[in-house]
């Protein structure tokens, strides 16, 4: 026997629409850039190593590498006891041989720092396209006018500054595309790092024999030498994401015009069937400041607030 709900009912009550229960997650969801949900495809690991897709997306702690063709990799990396800059190999991790081929087993696989001394914390200046590196001592990551990489100084100057650029390969834009100023066209797609001297941060491509590759900033033209791969964790490329969309709204409510909010204020009170309703001259006046100020949406939004206060208190006093 079923059981009848006690609730109240009305004459003129709308039914209540049951929604639909899935018990199994959808498989085929697509992830958007702007997605808040692609932790999922992360295993819900808010600190996993993720790439980025644009120098504004280099922030908190940073991962530089190269790709090597054995699967393996080369980090960018700080040795503390000789206080200087280095690589150091770095190796995927072993799946064990039962692991289902998922979403966040696949990111699993992907390189990852093997110790602190592979990570650098990556901050951009307030106002300017420059960033800094800073190690894990908390030296930055500097280079001079002879292209010397050194992570020696505590506190940062010109010389630690450095401009991050997406690297593109030049077939994959258009030719009558403008370039912007954060993208330069190289071998293949990266993260390319210029000093304050106009260099670029670049890896010797064949070390000496029982020695260690070199880091030097003394490189004029992009060649694959110069191009990285770069990787942050994925709560700091989601806060980066989650303000750059919270702007696009923004700007998308500072779009609006006086004409739109004269369209809001109908349905804002109870205006009568056929009659014109036009801003008060205050109000225009007022609408008007607030857009030359760049200040639109808000004015807006405190009048459509206003409104609907009016609009209820006029039915009260009709009734």
């Amino acid at each position: 026997m079923t059981s009848k709900s006690l609730r109240l009912t009305f004459k003129g009550d709308k039914p209540k629409r049951k929604k639909a229960k899935r018990s199994e997650p959808d498989s085929h969801r697509v992830y958007y850039k702007d997605d808040e949900s692609d932790a999922e495809m992360y295993g819900g690991d808010d600190q996993a190593w993720v790439p980025v897709e644009s120098p504004d997306e280099l922030n908190g702690p940073t991962f530089i590498y190269k790709k090597t063709e054995n699967a393996n990799g080369i980090a960018l990396s700080f040795n503390v006891p000789l206080s200087q800059v280095e690589t150091s190999n770095v190796e995927p991790p072993e799946l064990p041989a039962e692991a289902m081929e998922d979403g966040a087993m696949i990111v699993g696989a992907d390189l990852a720092p093997l110790h602190v001394h592979q990570v650098w914390i990556a901050n951009k200046l307030s106002g300017l396209e420059k960033w800094t590196l800073k190690s894990a001592p908390g030296t930055f990551l500097a280079s001079d006018r002879f292209g010397s990489v050194t992570a020696s100084n505590e506190a940062r100057g010109p010389q630690e500054e450095w401009a991050v650029k997406l690297v593109e390969v030049a077939h994959a834009r258009a030719s009558d595309e403008p370039l912007p100023d954060s993208i330069v066209i190289g071998p293949r797609r990266g993260v390319a790092f210029q000093s304050a001297q106009g260099k670029w941060l670049a890896l010797d491509q064949e070390p000496n024999e029982g020695k260690k590759r070199t880091v030097r900033a003394d490189a004029s033209e992009m060649d694959d030498s110069c191009v990285w791969d770069v990787s942050v964790q994925w709560k700091y490329r989601h806060a980066i994401r989650h303000a750059q969309l919270a702007a696009k709204k923004i700007a998308r409510l500072d779009s609006g015009s006086v004409l739109d909010e004269e369209r809001i204020s109908r349905s804002r009170q109870g205006w009568n069937a056929g009659s014109k309703v036009r801003l008060a001259a205050g109000d225009r006046r007022e609408l008007e400041q607030a857009q030359r100020e760049g200040r639109l949406s808000e004015a807006m939004l405190d009048r459509r607030q206003k409104l609907k206060s009016d609009k209820y208190a006029w039915v009260s006093c009709s009734n």
